[in-house]
């Protein structure tokens, strides 16, 4: 069971998934190609693009809050019984992890 995570950039500047703030039918460009991938199951944690709190320098200006941010999405995350959290953002990914290695989540 894999989780994705939808970072800010990759939702609003790349278009890689609809945006839940617009009334668009909903696509995710991610999903469609892991679907493909034999043995997993996909899933999306619900609240689908709140961002985990690292973006730019928001994260060492407002450390505090970048962590309780991201605390809040690995447990979005965790919600969907999921085994792994992917995405296209390295940066995500790495403060997720951060977050998952600190509180000794699984």
């Amino acid at each position: 069971k894999v989780s994705i995570h939808n970072s800010c950039h990759g939702v609003r500047e790349l278009g890689l998934s609809s945006p839940s703030e617009l009334t668009v039918p909903y696509f995710n460009k991610i999903r469609s190609l892991l679907e493909r991938v034999p043995g997993i199951t996909v899933v999306e944690p619900k609240r689908v693009d709140e961002c985990c709190g690292f973006g730019g320098l928001f994260a060492v200006e407002e450390s505090e809050v970048s962590a309780c941010m991201g605390r809040d999405k690995v447990k979005d995350h965790m919600s969907t019984g999921a085994e792994y959290i992917t995405g296209a953002d390295s940066s995500c990914l790495m403060h997720m992890n951060g977050v998952i290695e600190r509180e000794h989540y699984p």
